[in-house]
């Protein structure tokens, strides 16, 4: 008898990790009008609730905790909640309040834990504290994207006029914030590192270094980053979503980093889309 761990494709989870630990991952979509995408998607609570359905046919399956996007991004989260009202306290809905592998990895933690013997509430608290005490950082080429895809107008009043600038947001507690600017690429991404450098250093963490169509980018990032941490393999590299992606913009690199729950954790080998 199990929990599943049922979250979203921005968990930004590989596929081996989702094979690894028996996850099922609801997929967001970018929406295209002709050659061009215009918007992001988020499911059903019907659909949510079909997925729901089919994991607790399973006599196996005792429960689920589903963990998503943060809901100030996506309305995926209220789908999930409007849909486990159906199910009789089965299934447990948790607002991570971040994005990617900040709760990927917490997630990835959960399943485990859960394949382990971890029972419904206890894998949900897990998987609250998991989220509550991750971040992502990310170093963007513009604001562009986020003022396409709605997202930026606390930004806007804080970026200023300086557009040429190079920002560094976190996203954290459900908010999106400016953390620094720079004024080219190398300089930001050299912020980011000294933003994250208390973070890692302790080892206690997974860090997943992010990035949209910047591979070199991100070997660089990690490569740096395994400097500062006396756990270098605990440093990995996966691309962003497409969903993330479309908000974010080409070139962007982020980091996320997120508590390890105990040190045991199996974290998937070799590292997924690691170029080192």
């Amino acid at each position: 008898m199990t929990i599943r761990l049922v979250t979203d494709s921005c968990s930004d989870l590989p596929a081996g990790w989702v094979r690894e630990f028996g996850i099922t991952v609801v997929p967001l979509h970018v929406v295209e009008e002709g050659d061009r995408a215009v918007s992001t998607a988020a499911v059903t609570p019907d659909e949510m609730a079909a997925i729901y359905s089919d994991l607790l046919a399973d006599p196996e399956c005792t429960g689920i905790v589903s963990v998503h996007l943060s809901r100030e991004l996506s309305r995926t989260w209220q789908s999930a909640s409007d849909a486990a009202t159906r199910f009789g306290g089965r299934v447990m809905v948790s607002d991570s309040r971040v994005a990617g592998m900040a709760f990927g990895a917490a997630v990835a933690q959960c399943a485990w834990a859960a394949g382990r013997g971890l029972g419904l509430s206890a894998t949900y608290d897990l998987a609250e504290r998991l989220c509550r005490g991750a971040s992502t950082y990310a170093a963007l080429e513009s604001l562009e994207h986020l003022r396409r895809g709605g997202r930026i107008s606390a930004l806007a009043a804080l970026f200023g006029s300086a557009l040429a600038m190079r920002p560094v947001i976190v996203l954290r507690s459900g908010a999106v914030d400016l953390a620094a600017k720079a004024r080219t690429t190398t300089k930001a991404h050299e912020r980011l590192r000294a933003l994250l450098r208390d973070e890692v250093s302790r080892g206690d963490v997974l860090v997943v270094i992010h990035h949209h169509e910047a591979p070199d980018r991100a070997t660089e990032m990690a490569a740096e980053i395994r400097k500062e941490t006396p756990f270098p393999e605990r440093v990995v590299i996966v691309e962003f979503d497409e969903v993330l992606a479309w908000h974010l913009g080409p070139g962007t690199v982020g980091v996320s980093v997120t508590d390890l729950a105990d040190t045991e954790f199996p974290i998937p080998s070799p590292s997924p889309q690691d170029a080192d």
